[in-house]
């Protein structure tokens, strides 16, 4: 046996969090120690890439693939549950498949990570395109009420081929100790929900929420025909916690939190917008793109640094400028400006650049 067999469970666990999910698995194969840490290993990362590629599916082979994806899962899930283990992370990342023929599977999977005490819950299901409002809801994955009623939950990520119904804004929340959430091209019931989940994490610490869309449900006697829309607004109140975010899509953002210091903001191209950070006095780094409903100029630059001062680096993507701008600043120490139009002449004031 070699030498590394032979170390605890515990550093053979610590070495398989630290390697690359398929490498992890084929650790399995080393020896019967590696095996044994692997049946044990509370680290689940299942993606559909380490058992079928997706153009490889056919209308034949379709059902056999997907029931070995099955089998696989609920097999590492029961051996943790015997044992009596936690599940720390739960990690499913699956290109388009029948969600609708899955969706009980993958209720199961995650009512037993969250049961189980699960810290990282981490869902995936790829579609092809990018923007998930171009599907009917129905064969898109209704996540289940049970995700926000875990209290163990300490990071959650949701991106794409998901839907978040009505019962959310209702529902009870119980995200207490959530401290980072990213939300990624989703599908939303109601807007409202995205600002009442969040608002329910009180130690949020890093948000991302990019490119969620909203959907009105059919009305009984009218054809079945779905109104698609991006999340057009994000209001946020009393995030003391907060520290990063990333908003990506919404034309209107306002967030009240004193503590961040890191934001990236992303518009889609003319769109105008309204981004009210006027209690994020602490910033330190920010970076805008696709800004080109207003010309930039000294006015806004006066202002951002007198609102900001302990900016530290501005990156600001695909704006459009006045044709000369004057910069003055003392704590700013990164400035990029990339493709932003109109601008000839740029005179620079910043000891620490």
């Amino acid at each position: 046996m070699d030498q590394i067999s032979g170390l605890p469970e515990a550093i053979l666990h610590d070495i398989l969090a630290r390697l690359p999910d398929r490498d992890s698995a084929r650790t399995s194969v080393l020896s019967k120690a590696w095996r044994e840490s692997w049946s044990t290993f509370p680290i689940l990362s299942i993606c559909s890439d380490q058992h079928f590629k997706s153009q490889d599916v056919t209308v034949d082979n379709y059902h056999s693939k997907i029931d070995k994806v099955i089998d696989y899962v609920g097999r590492r899930l029961l051996r943790l549950r015997d044992l009596g283990l936690a599940i720390k992370e739960f990690k499913l990342i699956m290109d388009y498949v029948d969600h609708k023929c899955m969706a009980h599977h993958v209720d199961l999977w995650m009512k037993m990570a969250i049961e189980s005490g699960g810290e990282v819950l981490h869902l995936q299901l790829r579609l092809p395109g990018y923007y998930v409002g171009r599907y009917s809801p129905d064969r898109l994955y209704e996540l289940p009420l049970s995700v926000i009623e875990s209290k163990s939950l300490t990071k959650l990520v949701l991106i794409g081929g998901i839907r978040v119904e009505q019962a959310f804004l209702t529902h009870s929340i119980k995200l207490y100790s959530v401290r980072i959430i990213k939300l990624c091209n989703l599908l939303f019931a109601h807007e409202g929900i995205i600002e009442r989940l969040i608002s329910h994490c009180p130690l949020i610490e890093d948000l991302t929420v990019v490119d969620c869309a909203v959907y009105n449900p059919p009305i009984s006697g009218i054809p079945q025909v779905f109104a698609f829309s991006l999340v057009e607004s994000l209001f946020l109140h009393g995030l003391h916690k907060l520290k990063k975010a990333y908003v990506q899509g919404m034309r209107e953002v306002y967030i009240d939190a004193p503590n961040l210091e890191s934001l990236r903001y992303n518009l889609h191209q003319d769109a105008s917008f309204k981004l009210n950070l006027d209690s994020c006095t602490n910033l330190r780094w920010l970076c805008l793109w696709d800004l080109k409903s207003i010309d930039l100029g000294d006015k806004w630059f006066l202002e951002l640094f007198s609102k900001f001062p302990f900016l530290e680096s501005l990156k600001l993507g695909n704006c459009s400028m006045s044709k000369r701008i004057n910069i003055s600043s003392a704590q700013l120490k990164v400035l990029k400006l990339s493709y932003c139009s109109n601008l000839e002449e740029l005179n620079i004031d910043a000891r620490n650049l």
